[in-house]
């Protein structure tokens, strides 16, 4: 009786262990995309409009491919003029327009001009229940701050 009580709690140890040191649940992959490669690949735009008194309002626009596919939320981050973080609030994904595909996903929010620059999106994918990516898209990195208003 004390020999299969050994073997019981030397394999429950083992499985503890094991557990405790493989990767977590919803651990994500953090990394940072450019304008260039947010559009090559996953066909990621950035656009921003003026928006009267809430000051300019920028939103993503992507289709849900590849990757996107799993788009599971989005953020936006905002960080103070040293790179640390102040605050982030997730964002609903909501048509920018009246006029918009119903293929296309937008995520928005709205800032005054001069804290542009320190915004940026975070998107985020869940691949598996182990665990997906996520990506900041930083303002200042796809919008012309002295001029962020583009065509669409």
């Amino acid at each position: 009786m004390k020999w299969v009580s050994c073997i019981s709690t030397v394999l429950l140890s083992i499985c503890v262990f094991m557990f405790s040191t493989s990767p977590s649940f919803g651990m994500i992959n953090v990394g940072v995309l450019t304008k260039e490669a947010a559009k090559e690949k996953y066909g990621i735009t950035m656009h921003a409009r003026e928006n009267g008194d809430a000051g300019i309002k920028v939103w993503l626009e992507f289709k849900k491919e590849g990757l996107l596919k799993k788009f599971t939320y989005a953020e936006l981050r905002m960080d103070d003029h040293q790179g640390n973080y102040l605050v982030s609030a997730k964002l609903q994904p909501n048509p920018v327009h009246h006029r918009q595909s119903k293929g296309i996903t937008t995520v928005a929010f709205s800032v005054d001009a001069d804290q542009l620059a320190q915004c940026s999106f975070f998107v985020v994918c869940y691949t598996s229940s182990r665990g997906g990516v996520g990506y900041y898209l930083k303002a200042k990195d796809f919008l012309d701050l002295t001029n962020p208003v583009t065509k669409k």
